[in-house]
C-alpha cells in the first residue's frame, strides 16, 4: 500500500475517533469552536489574576528610641477611618503579636490581606487601650498631587 493512501486512512481513523468522543459538536462552525476557546481561556485568566492588596489604609511611622509604632497618617474613606483611628494612635498588637517584635515587612504583610476580611488591632490613644477589629479595604492608586498654579501680577 502506498505511503499516500497509508496517511489517508489514519486521517480518516483519526476524525472517526474524534467525532465519537461525548461532547464534540461535530456541527458546530470552526470559528465558533474558537470563539468559545477564547472565551474560556479568558474566563481562566481572569480566575488565576492575583486579588487586589488590601489593608487598613493607614501611614505609619516608627520612633527608633522606643520602637513604638505610630499612625502618622489616616486615608480619608479608607479602613482606619471608618474603625476611628487617629493620627498620633499607637499601634500595639497587631493579630495579638506586638508590634515593637516584628520587622517592616512583617507588619507590613500582618496588615495586608485579602479585601473583606478583618483584622485584630491594639491601639493606644492618650491613657486610653482600643482595641479594635478592621476590614481591610482594597488599597488605591496614589493620587497625584495637583500642580499649583499662581498668577503673577504686572
Amino acid at each position: 500500500m502506498p505511503q499516500k493512501q497509508i496517511r489517508a486512512q489514519r486521517t480518516q481513523q483519526a476524525k472517526r475517533r474524534a467525532l465519537s468522543r461525548p461532547g464534540y459538536r461535530s456541527d458546530m462552525p470552526i470559528h465558533m469552536r474558537r470563539a468559545s476557546l477564547l472565551v474560556l481561556a479568558i474566563a481562566l485568566a481572569a480566575c488565576a489574576a492575583e486579588p487586589k492588596p488590601a489593608s487598613i489604609g493607614a501611614i505609619l511611622t516608627r520612633n527608633n528610641e522606643t520602637g513604638s509604632l505610630l499612625l502618622r497618617e489616616v486615608s480619608p474613606g479608607l479602613a482606619a477611618e471608618r474603625a476611628g483611628l487617629l493620627p498620633g494612635d499607637e499601634l500595639l498588637m497587631i493579630d495579638g503579636v506586638y508590634v515593637r517584635d516584628l520587622d517592616t515587612a512583617a507588619i507590613r504583610a500582618a496588615l495586608r490581606g485579602e479585601v473583606g476580611t478583618t483584622v485584630a488591632v491594639t491601639v493606644v490613644r492618650g491613657e486610653n487601650v482600643l482595641r479594635l477589629r478592621i476590614e481591610r479595604g482594597a488599597l488605591r492608586d496614589a493620587e497625584q498631587p495637583r500642580p499649583r498654579v499662581q498668577t503673577i501680577a504686572e
